[in-house]
């Protein structure tokens, strides 16, 4: 089945008119407006369409290009795979290097040492981020039942280090996995709120951050 941000990009291209986030919610089917939100603020990063103003409603327009198909990130030195935890803290990691953070701290996620995943800064102003893999599932749990009880674990980081020092930034970091986008979009009134952002992770290796605001 076809990924929302695909069904998205395909309706928009077939309607230059474009189509605001309650519009594309009806036409495709999709369950909630806020996942809408999200994907097409993520397609709009990636410049895969447009968002614009009109008559005091954003609309969403297709800009004309189409999903990349992704490349297989190879997996790392123990042969775990790319959206292993370890994977992709490293990824985010090395994002960060490139935008000119200073990793302070990172914790070793293979003894599944606690505390914050990473500890960065920039301009004296630190960042913390909260890491989650995606889980491979057992005989008894489904991986994507695992995976929702993740995304609460690091949500919970958030409220947490929110009250303990708000003079620092806050982020999640998972893999970019379905599953972890509806979960987000069951709390997008939360992120503006507490201002955190989200690494996401893709099979390419690429790192795509979307804001808070």
């Amino acid at each position: 089945m076809p990924t929302a941000a695909k069904r998205i990009l395909d309706y928009l291209n077939q309607h230059p008119e474009g189509a605001d986030d309650d519009e594309l919610t009806v036409a495709l089917g999709l369950k909630r407006r806020q996942h809408t939100n999200i994907v097409c603020r993520n397609l709009a990063s990636r410049q895969l369409i447009r968002r614009q103003r009109v008559d005091g409603k954003i609309r969403n327009f297709a800009t004309g290009q189409t999903v990349p198909v992704p490349t297989r990130a190879p997996a790392d030195a123990s042969g775990r795979p790319w959206y292993w935890e370890g994977c992709v803290q490293a990824r985010v990691e090395q994002y960060l290097r490139a935008q000119g953070y200073t990793i302070l701290r990172t914790a070793n996620t293979a003894t599944h040492e606690r505390g914050k995943d990473i500890e960065a800064q920039k301009d004296g102003r630190p960042l913390w981020v909260s890491v989650k893999g995606y889980p491979r599932g057992t005989k008894r749990t489904q991986p994507g039942g695992q995976a929702v009880l993740w995304f609460k674990d690091a949500m919970f980081d958030m409220l947490v280090w929110h009250g303990v020092k708000t003079a620092a930034d806050l982020a999640l970091a998972f893999p970019d996995f379905p599953r972890y986008h509806k979960s987000l979009a069951k709390v997008a009134w939360l992120q503006p709120v507490i201002k955190f952002d989200v690494f996401w992770v893709s099979e390419s290796g690429e790192v795509r951050r979307e804001s808070a605001v």
